[in-house]
């Protein structure tokens, strides 16, 4: 199956410049340590239509400098759709004044504070749920990036935010090596039952096993993610650099998606591709295709 034959969102890039912004993580990963700019993006050439990007973990204190480079960036990118910044929700109440210094970028759509690290108590903290309210209130969308073992107090979180859009980034980060689906599974349920919430199918180069073929490791986490959400609640991202670099790559990341969504309708996979990610954050709808000859008749 080509990948892909309507249009597509990729919900989830990152770039980076090690010499314009701080990013201590880049230090364990010598790999990524080097500078991840627009365009060296794999979609060229693909049915990409608009990205958004997704902060990507620079010093806390440099937020408003990476929202304000990467808008930057747009003139050379013009398929920049939207930005999901940094902000410390676990701040609590204060976080209202970072949240309305970043209204002031337009480009802004949601706010991801890394929850990744940190235990339940932090996710859980009254401070932390004080946050997420305010960042509800001021109309933004929180992207959560948790681990599987995790998935069960985000699901927590959610109940105690229900007006809060919640993205939850790469499946939940899926044991996808070992192929061990029934504590994941679990987790994901539970978090299924939360209507705030909706789920990118995305990250998974980075947790599969790097010697072996990616789809008959991630393709059964694919299946089960859209079976438990739906395709109403799912979007599609590359999370370019660090699950893939390259198009070869982004086209077998998209086939994947397209693959496990053989049987769905046109409506299901164009909410999958472009649909939910369009709603959720808000973006202009992606450029009308031009009718095919089939169509015309």
């Amino acid at each position: 199956m080509e990948a892909s034959s309507l249009q597509v969102i990729d919900a989830h890039v990152h770039v980076w410049d090690p010499a314009v912004l701080d990013y201590a993580w880049l230090a364990d990963a010598p790999g990524l340590n080097k500078p991840f700019l627009p365009d060296g993006l794999p979609h060229r050439g693909a049915s990409t239509s608009a990205a958004v990007f997704v902060q990507a973990d620079c010093r806390d204190d440099q937020a408003l400098k990476e929202v304000d480079w990467v808008t930057g960036l747009r003139a050379g990118w013009p398929e920049l759709a939207g930005i999901v910044a940094f902000a410390a929700i676990s701040r609590g109440d204060a976080v209202a004044a970072d949240l309305g210094q970043l209204l002031e970028r337009p480009l802004v759509r949601g706010v991801r504070q890394l929850f990744q690290d940190r235990d339940e108590l932090f996710m859980l903290h009254p401070a932390t749920v004080a946050g997420a309210r305010q960042v509800a209130s001021a109309g933004l969308v929180f992207d959560a990036c948790i681990r599987a073992p995790q998935l069960e107090a985000l699901a927590e979180f959610a109940g105690l935010v229900p007006d809060l859009q919640i993205v939850l980034d790469h499946m939940g980060k899926p044991p996808i090596a070992r192929g061990d689906q029934a504590m994941w599974r679990t987790g994901m349920r539970e978090v299924a039952r939360r209507p705030n919430v909706v789920v990118k199918i995305s990250g998974a180069g980075a947790e599969a096993d790097p010697n072996r073929p990616l789809a008959p490791q991630a393709s059964p986490f694919v299946s089960e993610t859209l079976d438990l959400f739906g395709a109403g609640r799912c979007m599609v991202g590359s999370d370019w650099p660090v699950s893939l670099t390259g198009q070869p790559a982004y086209q077998e990341w998209l086939t994947i998606v397209e693959q496990a969504m053989v049987g769905a309708s046109d409506g299901e996979r164009k909410s999958v591709l472009h649909g939910t990610a369009t709603r959720v954050y808000q973006l202009q709808p992606p450029p009308r295709q031009p009718p095919t000859n089939q169509e015309k008749d």
